[in-house]
């Protein structure tokens, strides 16, 4: 699911008529689940938001504005979805301003054991990402600032947590799919005819509300985002709907129609 115009190539395409610089920062999240002892990748997202290069800039529901690409796996061994994160991690690695991505390190190492694994074919968005998060605190000239919000901004906190600690409300409805039992059961349970579309969209929902969550965390912590959350806390919900529901049309039903 995504609302880019060219979501094979989100930060910028040399045949666009128009191209003007912007400043991204990406947040990064997968969604696992477990076969037979081993783990699978059963969801990734990736989300952009345009910041400014010297200031911070405020977030409001009313301003909301952001491009997105979440996928789910279309089965157990869906080797698809991992070519596909693999592409996007090269782009952003060069092109992206800031990527923001919590526990990065656990992510990055099931995915280059997943890549070894997968017969000899070269991934190296996953390789250059590894490289580039193992030394972040000197990043290369021309890459982007990496900032994992489990350890440089809230150390050992999980995400829902740093959420909360920093005005950032998360409601049950969709905090829910991003919870590590709620990916085993859409992996573990068959589904049948339109379910299919509704699970899929589910593990989607989770892997963007963790990238959008680490892209504000790790926004906040380069002070290239603020938002009102000491008073009243951004809702998680409304700031993914008022952008997202045209792709998650069973997740925003029931508060969208045409």
């Amino acid at each position: 699911m995504s609302n880019l115009g060219w979501p094979d190539t989100p930060f910028g395409s040399t045949g666009r008529p128009v191209r003007r610089p912007v400043q991204w920062l990406t947040g990064l999240s997968c969604q696992w689940a477990d076969s037979g002892g081993e783990p699978v990748l059963i969801g990734a997202a990736a989300v952009l938001l345009p910041v400014q290069r010297t200031r911070s800039t405020p977030l409001r529901l009313d301003l909301a504005n952001f491009g997105f690409k979440a996928m789910a796996a279309e089965s157990g061994c869906d080797t698809g979805l991992m070519e596909m994160l693999d592409a996007f991690l090269v782009q952003a690695r060069r092109q992206a301003r800031i990527i923001a991505w919590h526990s990065a390190d656990d992510d990055l190492q099931v995915l280059r054991a997943l890549a070894r694994a997968g017969g000899g074919r070269r991934h190296p968005g996953i390789a250059g990402l590894s490289e580039a998060w193992a030394g972040r605190d000197r990043p290369a000239h021309g890459t982007a600032r990496c900032v994992d919000t489990a350890l440089d901004f809230c150390p050992g906190t999980v995400i829902t947590e740093a959420a909360a600690a920093h005005g950032l409300a998360v409601p049950d409805e969709l905090s829910g799919f991003q919870h590590p039992a709620h990916a085993q059961l859409c992996h573990d349970v068959p589904a049948e005819g339109g379910e299919t579309a509704v699970i899929a969209e589910s593990i989607a929902a989770g892997a963007l509300l963790q990238a959008v969550t680490a892209a504000l965390l790790g926004g906040k912590a380069t002070g290239r985002l603020h938002w009102e959350g000491d008073v009243s806390p951004l809702d998680l919900h409304r700031l993914i709907e008022s952008v997202a529901w045209g792709q998650f049309p069973y997740l925003f039903s029931r508060t969208h129609h045409w």
